[in-house]
Order: structure tokens, then C-alpha cells, then sequence
């Protein structure tokens, strides 16, 4: 694989050395009418593969528009994002879906799942839009029993489930096309605490497996399951 620098010259990393991101002092700046605010401030750092890193810090310091960032949902006024070797800021709107779909996975907060179909056709949906074709339900079984989910709930609907059942739905969606990173907004935000630990115990062992996970979080007991720490503060980086 290939990381381009600002430069334009080009590095061959092996696949296990080159970052699944990274950023270059990144900058946001949203023009208000009562004058531009700056969001991120030349925030760089780099996330490697197989990493488990939790992002803090207090609310307004950046820390939705870096999500935002990280999961290619808006691109920055000036700096570099790569993920996985590609520059973000060289590709078109339809490149960017692409790369959302096929190498980023996201854990929201509020599940969002579909109320209409069943949790087998909840997970392979994002695998039927990679595909443009049915999609063998074996392999939203598969996933669903990774994740732990009783196999007497595949065919229920999303409101038949309890709010962690919903979360391991929705974690078993965003691993179904085997993505380089797995984005998690406030996992357990909208779980009482027994059920939240269950959550991050099952993020846990997707990451002793592999899984790249980057998780935003407010609850420092959360944070203690990462094995790196990214604070924010004003848009900055902070330690």
C-alpha cells in the first residue's frame, strides 16, 4: 500500500506498519456570521492497527467534529487525513461513501436500527449495499453469534430487544463488511452500567481479535478499557 505525503512522494509501508490513520495538523473552521470558529486546531496524531484508543474531553472541545473527521463525514478547512494509506482530501463524495462503507465501521449511542426489518436483515444491510445483491443470511448469523446474541432473536425486530441486545445488534452491522476501524460514539451511553460493562467487555475481545476501535466517551470507568488515551481540550491535543 501506498502513503502519500504533502509532497507527493510516495512510501511503501508494509501493510502491518502503515497507520489505519492518520492526521497532519488538522484544522477545522466553521464561518459564523458572528465570526469563524475554530474546531479543531492543528490536531495531529496517528492510530495503528489492532489500537484501542478513547478520545475525551469536555463538551465543545472538538471532540464530535474529530468524529466527524475520523469517519470521513467532513473533510478539513486545511491539514492531511489518511486512512488506510488514502488521502481523504483527494477523494470525491462518492470515493468518501465508498471508504465509509467498506473500511469504517460505526457504534452509535441510539443503535440506530431499522424498526421495519429483523436483526439478520439489520446487519447485512450495509453488506447488501457493498454488494448490490441479496446477501446469504449465514453471514449476519455469523457475525450475530460473534457479538453473542441469542440465536432465538435473529428473526425478532429491533424493538423486541433490550437496549444492550440493540447494541450488540448494531456492533455485529458495523463489523459485517470487515472494516480497517471501528468508530464508537458514546457506546454505552445509553446503557444502565451492568449492561454498559457487558458492551465494553464484548468491544474488548473484538479488539484482543484484531479490531481496530476508536471510542468517544465522557465516562473516564469506560475510558479504562482502551490502552490509549486521546485528550481534546479547545481543539487541541492535550496530555
Amino acid at each position: 500500500m501506498v502513503l502519500l505525503h504533502k509532497e507527493e512522494q510516495e512510501v511503501t509501508l508494509p501493510m502491518d506498519d502503515q497507520p489505519v490513520m492518520l492526521f497532519r495538523d488538522v484544522t477545522k473552521v466553521y464561518p459564523l456570521p458572528a465570526g469563524d470558529v475554530t474546531a479543531l486546531d492543528r490536531i495531529s496524531f496517528q492510530v495503528d492497527r489492532g489500537e484501542f484508543i478513547s478520545v475525551m474531553g469536555p463538551s465543545g472541545s472538538g471532540k464530535s467534529t474529530l468524529l466527524n473527521m475520523m469517519g470521513c463525514l467532513d473533510v478539513p478547512t486545511s491539514g492531511d487525513i489518511y486512512i488506510s494509506g488514502t488521502r481523504i482530501g483527494d477523494m470525491s463524495d462518492v470515493d468518501l461513501t465508498t471508504l465509509r462503507r467498506d473500511r469504517i465501521g460505526f457504534i452509535f449511542q441510539y443503535f440506530n436500527l431499522f424498526p421495519l426489518l429483523n436483526i439478520i436483515e439489520n446487519v447485512t444491510f450495509p453488506l447488501m449495499l457493498k454488494t448490490g445483491k441479496g446477501v446469504d443470511p449465514e453471514r449476519g448469523k455469523e457475525v450475530l453469534r460473534a457479538v453473542q446474541l441469542d440465536e432465538k432473536l435473529f428473526t425478532h425486530t429491533p424493538t423486541e430487544l433490550s437496549g444492550g441486545q440493540q447494541q450488540r445488534v448494531a456492533i455485529a452491522r458495523a463489523l459485517i463488511n470487515n472494516p480497517d476501524i471501528l468508530l464508537c460514539d458514546e457506546p454505552t451511553g445509553n446503557l444502565d452500567s451492568k449492561t454498559g460493562a457487558g458492551i465494553m467487555d464484548l468491544m474488548t475481545d473484538l479488539n484482543r481479535e484484531g479490531t481496530t476501535i476508536i471510542m468517544v466517551t465522557h465516562d473516564p470507568h469506560i475510558a479504562e478499557y482502551s490502552r490509549r488515551t486521546i485528550r481534546i481540550a479547545d481543539g487541541r491535543i492535550v496530555e
